[in-house]
């Protein structure tokens, strides 16, 4: 898993998995979050915008939610719900 933070456009980009065949895109989930598909159509990533507002992760599945959970856990500066 990795997560990159990107401090001047309040983002954080958290790939869980390699991307199978490659990346085909993303979805926009809503107006802060985006799912990144592969070419096999399963998210392997997602995109939180405005994450100094805090980040919500309602909605995405319970593997995915484990995981991003447990990576942004010990991220003090960000509120997760």
């Amino acid at each position: 898993m990795q997560v990159r933070y990107d401090l001047e456009a309040d983002a954080i980009f958290v790939v869980l998995r390699p991307p199978t065949g490659g990346e085909a895109g993303g979805r926009r989930l809503d107006e802060t979050r985006i799912s990144h598909l592969d070419r096999a159509g399963r998210v392997f990533a997602y995109e939180f915008l405005a994450v100094s507002q805090g980040v919500s992760l309602e909605g995405i599945g319970a593997d995915d939610l484990a995981l991003i959970s447990e990576t942004l856990q010990p991220v003090k500066a960000i509120a997760v719900a």
